[in-house]
């Protein structure tokens, strides 16, 4: 691993948990299974204890969003770490740090505290002949459920460890073999980054519509700000994810930036403003060829 890299950025592991609401049914499954003439691991039923309420399916799709944020702005490195640039440390802590401190003392006390017990009095109109109260597990219990943990370290490594010469530099050699195919890997995520957006760009850009702004099929295309931002903000990431100091990661954040810079959405979405369409996907045509994204 390059000295560079180890202090430009820390690996970063995000786990965020909560009460997952559902149980196995063991006497509904022998029922399905005795009546299909089945063996009796041909199939479970899991009753969903919350049923008639969203509340813990939205507290789990906050919790994606919370991971799909961390993602985004972080860089892969191995299977369950990612790595975050020192230069925007504090603000991912910051942000996630937030976004997860909102499930904790929000989403999680209103559903202990008002959809839980909801829940509860209306589960044996929801569940029927499957109810069980004593599936039912205490407030307690469930607040225990809840949990995320938002942990740094650095990527140095140290061997000073009691073993032979000879097999630390062996170890030494397969660390850093596995550290120069996560650093590729890290590049090459950055430029599927910029690609992929890239991409989407063009294939809207590519729309050919007439000057009421309507397409052969009579739909009309609609913008949104995020359009241009979306590039915008990628670019400005992109200046913290490149903790390798990459120059074609460097040049390919410029030129993407060159291409949408002094254009407004405003501006594309004007029906008659073909040209303007036309010119911002030949500059993003040519990010794809240069890099071969």
């Amino acid at each position: 691993m390059s000295i560079s890299l180890a202090d430009s950025a820390v690996a970063v592991t995000l786990s965020i948990g909560s009460w997952g609401g559902q149980k196995l049914d063991r006497i509904a499954t022998d029922k399905v299974n005795t009546d299909s003439q089945a063996s009796s691991d041909a199939s479970k039923v899991t009753k969903n204890l919350v049923a008639g309420s969203v509340a813990l399916k939205n507290i789990k799709k906050y919790e994606s969003k919370v991971r799909a944020r961390s993602i985004y702005l972080t860089s892969p490195w191995g299977e369950s770490e990612r790595i975050c640039p020192t230069s925007s440390l504090m603000d991912h802590k910051h942000e996630i740090g937030t976004l997860c401190k909102h499930i904790w003392d929000g989403m999680r006390d209103k559903f202990l505290m008002t959809d839980y017990p909801d829940i509860k009095r209306n589960a044996y109109m929801n569940l029927g002949s499957m109810y069980d109260p004593t599936d039912y597990p205490t407030v307690e219990e469930i607040a225990d459920k809840f949990y995320f943990r938002l942990i740094y370290k650095p990527l140095a490594s140290d061997w000073r460890i009691d073993l032979p010469a000879q097999q630390v530099e062996e170890l030494k050699l397969e660390l850093e073999s596995e550290y120069q195919t996560r650093t590729q890997n890290l590049v090459q995520e950055q430029c599927d980054r910029v690609g992929d957006l890239v991409r989407s760009m063009t294939n809207k850009l590519g729309i050919e519509v007439d000057d009421e702004g309507r397409d052969k099929e009579g739909r009309k295309t609609r913008w949104y700000d995020s359009f241009i931002t979306n590039a915008t903000d990628l670019c400005d990431l992109l200046v913290h994810l490149n903790v390798t100091k990459d120059p074609k990661i460097d040049q390919m954040r410029l030129d993407l930036r060159n291409a949408v810079q002094g254009v407004s959405v405003d501006a594309l979405k004007l029906p008659t403003n073909h040209n303007t369409r036309a010119d911002m996907k030949d500059k993003l045509d040519n990010i794809l060829a240069k890099y071969a994204l």
